[in-house]
């Protein structure tokens, strides 16, 4: 069936025995039918035998929310023992779909954990993306990605090859000298430092070494990132400071980050 905002209203107004929304869930579902990212499957809208929905409310809060119609399935008169097993399947992350469907080619957790630490930026706050938009998000930068991973992949110590570092990285990979960028990550893997310029890489790398117990919380990631950026930026200007510092502001903005500062 076609259903319009309209339709998803009228049907909502019975929903009386349903879990919570997720407004987040229905945010992401909704941006995925704005950009034509909606699919019909066999998973769609359900009612049992007395009307109610049971199944189905996050999709028709999503068409309401987008505007847009979308076409699904729609199943009548189900019993209403039903409601008892459904959702208790396994959850496919977005890592699953994206290697099911090989629309980027081969994914790993390294991968996006450092797409979504790049793509937050000095915040951290990475906004959970659907995994449409997480495959397009991975394939317009994947390049940088793949640069970050391949020269730092693995490290003999703990806390230097991590998702941060990483991220910075590939923001720093569209616009620094990529050899820099590679002498960076030998130091951060080695510990063999160079001349006075890559003081603020042996500094780094013990800071986070220093720092690898610390857990994986905001705060500490994010005082881990912005090390990064500062200690990477002074390098790549010729600097040696004297002590470690971090930066205030994101340091190697993304080129759509730039477009839209530019376009305001």
């Amino acid at each position: 069936m076609d259903v319009t905002p309209e339709k998803a209203l009228e049907w909502l107004e019975g929903n009386t025995h349903n879990r919570p929304v997720n407004e987040a869930h229905v945010r992401r579902l909704a941006r995925d039918i704005q950009a034509g990212r909606w699919r019909l499957t066999h998973q769609g809208i359900a009612f049992d035998t007395d009307g109610l929905l049971i199944d189905g409310q996050h999709r028709l809060w999503a068409v309401i929310e987008s505007g847009v119609p979308i076409t699904t399935r729609v199943f009548f008169n189900e019993p209403p023992e039903n409601r008892d097993v459904l959702d208790s399947g396994q959850r496919r992350s977005n890592l699953d779909i994206l290697n099911i469907t090989g629309q980027v080619g081969e994914v790993t957790t390294r991968h996006l954990a450092a797409l979504r630490a790049m793509l937050a930026g000095a915040s951290l706050h990475p906004v959970r993306a659907t995994p449409g938009e997480e495959a397009e998000q991975y394939r317009r930068h994947k390049e940088a990605l793949e640069f970050a991973i391949q020269h730092l992949g693995f490290a003999s110590v703990r806390g230097v090859a991590t998702s941060e570092v990483r991220a910075v990285i590939a923001r720093a990979w569209y616009s620094a000298d990529h050899g820099k960028l590679i002498h960076f990550c030998d130091v951060m893997k080695s510990g063999l430092a160079g001349s006075g310029g890559d003081a603020s890489l042996s500094m780094l790398r013990d800071f986070l070494i220093s720092t690898a117990g610390g857990g994986k919380g905001e705060s500490v990631r994010r005082v881990r990132y912005a090390k990064t950026q500062w200690a990477l930026s002074g390098f790549l200007e010729g600097k040696s400071p004297r002590r470690l510092c971090g930066a205030s502001t994101e340091l190697f903005p993304l080129p759509e980050e730039i477009a839209k500062t530019t376009a305001a």
